[in-house]
């Protein structure tokens, strides 16, 4: 067993301590029964709200398995982004009854922003806390890296293609990221590939612009790190026009 393997588990063990309740499990058989998925493999990541796996479905391939954690510190901030949002306006106040909102919001995102041709996972299904989405992967099979810690090799085309996705959310999807930054995007061989959308909301919130000139200026920082120009006025005119 390889150094990395060891890790996997280990982080796998301290994982499944914190994430995986019966709550967590029932949803997971849900949502697995539906997709044909055979295993979940190893964590990808850990956020502040959920945590990724790879997990392999019935055919072979890959998916990422989103759990939102009930338990989530974050679950009083995730009510600015529903409150406000005219297609979640009925939550439960339970820390449940938001979460499963949250998981069902980020699985509406997807779909919404896959129509309007902007490139995110392939949502499959959720139930409850758990989301069954696209993996994207590197060749051998693991996660893709951040832009965050990638060096494009053409940078121009990665910023052109922020700028035509918050284009595209805005006018095609309705929608606002509210938190589009270099954290959650993975390049996949160079092509760049948006994530996290959970929080996206629909651009009728009473806080989507100022929504979306906070995307913007992660944008612009991005631009900027890579000498790539950037033109604020120009863009927010390009959204809005």
């Amino acid at each position: 067993m390889s150094e990395k393997e060891i890790h996997r588990g280990r982080e796998f063990f301290k994982i499944r301590e914190r994430v995986f309740d019966n709550y967590t499990n029932n949803a997971l058989l849900k949502v697995f029964g539906k997709n044909q998925i055979a295993s979940l493999d190893f964590p990808i990541s850990t956020g502040k709200e959920a945590d990724v796996f790879r997990a392999t479905a019935a055919d072979g391939t890959y998916r990422a398995v989103k759990i939102f954690r009930i338990e989530t510190t974050g679950f009083h901030h995730m009510t600015d982004y529903i409150e406000g949002d005219p297609r979640f306006e009925k939550i439960r106040g339970t820390k449940r009854g938001i979460v499963k909102v949250w998981c069902q919001k980020e699985f509406r995102n997807l779909i919404e922003a896959t129509h309007a041709k902007v490139r995110v996972p392939h949502a499959f299904g959720f139930f409850n806390n758990v989301l069954l989405m696209e993996f994207i992967d590197t060749d051998d099979g693991n996660a893709a890296p951040l832009l965050k810690y990638t060096k494009p090799e053409k940078p121009a085309d990665v910023v052109q293609f922020l700028i035509d996705s918050v284009i595209a959310l805005w006018k095609k999807a309705k929608l606002v990221h509210a938190d589009l930054n270099d954290f959650n995007v993975l390049m996949n061989n160079n092509e760049p590939v948006i994530i996290d959308i959970g929080q996206g909301v629909s651009i009728e919130h009473p806080m989507s612009r100022e929504f979306l000139e906070r995307d913007l200026r992660e944008i612009e920082k991005i631009a900027k790190k890579y000498k790539v120009p950037f033109d604020h006025a120009k863009v927010i005119k390009q959204v809005l026009e």
